[in-house]
């Protein structure tokens, strides 16, 4: 097993609780892929151990070659791997740009939280902090609410910004929580652009967890799908469409049958 992102044998258990049970995968550079399943099949517990918030209970983690295990989160995001989450998380009194300046602190050379984290590449000077911003605002379409208060903004808006955050500490690779959630058929459809430009333009390697069955059939090239903690099949879209295994745990429900 060889990829950017390189998962074996995870496990995170909650007391007697067994969440995420022996999970094994890889994501290339450059792929866009897809964690499905149910409610309560361990997909977020699995995006929390990956990205640091929890501690496996066993596994191990590589990142670009390195074993980030069991890592704080600000080292595993100074290694390049970021994530953005289900519900909206920015300074909601502050504005767009505000919010995506607090991002870039942990590369703006000689800040505090950079010299804290002890990150070393992807620097910028406090001088190229406007360009920065504008670069990343221009990357998620954002250019008419740059000045606008985050927390008035209708929720699309502050799903892109979220995902803004993200792009502010320059990752390698973006592991977004339900992009789609709550979102409407033409921020989904404007969402799906977006996925793609981020890895075509931007060179970012994408890992999503998604409900929305039609945004992970149309971008992702290989998807995994886990049902109570365990991966019972991983593969292409089309692959995936006619596996019993996911027809009857995910696919075959009514709203996705046709996704």
């Amino acid at each position: 097993m060889s990829g950017l992102l390189e998962v074996k044998g995870l496990a995170k258990h909650f007391g007697g609780l067994a969440a995420v049970k022996d999970l094994s995968f890889s994501i290339g550079k450059g792929q866009i892929a897809g964690l499905i399943g149910p409610n309560g099949a361990g997909k977020t517990t699995a995006f929390n151990t990956i990205s640091g918030a929890l501690t496996p209970t066993r596994g191990q983690v590589r990142f670009n070659g390195t074993d980030i295990t069991g890592q704080r989160t600000s080292a595993i995001v100074a290694c390049g791997l970021a994530r953005t989450f289900q519900s909206t998380t920015t300074f909601a009194e502050e504005s767009v740009e505000r919010n995506i300046e607090y991002a870039l602190l942990s590369r703006i050379r000689g800040a505090a939280p950079q010299v804290l984290m002890g990150r070393k590449t992807g620097l910028v000077s406090p001088a190229e902090v406007r360009a920065e911003i504008d670069r990343i605002i221009a990357i998620v379409d954002m250019q008419n609410w740059r000045h606008a208060i985050a927390g008035t903004l209708p929720y699309g808006l502050q799903k892109k910004l979220g995902i803004a955050i993200g792009l502010a500490t320059q990752p390698l690779m973006l592991l977004m929580d339900e992009p789609a959630a709550g979102l409407n058929h033409e921020e989904c459809n404007e969402l799906t652009r977006l996925l793609r430009r981020l890895r075509d333009e931007q060179g970012l390697t994408i890992l999503l967890v998604e409900h929305h069955m039609a945004i992970v059939m149309e971008v992702c090239e290989r998807i995994v799908v886990l049902v109570h903690g365990e991966k019972i099949a991983e593969g292409s879209p089309d692959e995936l469409r006619v596996n019993p295994a996911v027809i009857e745990a995910y696919l075959g429900a009514p709203e996705y049958a046709h996704a």
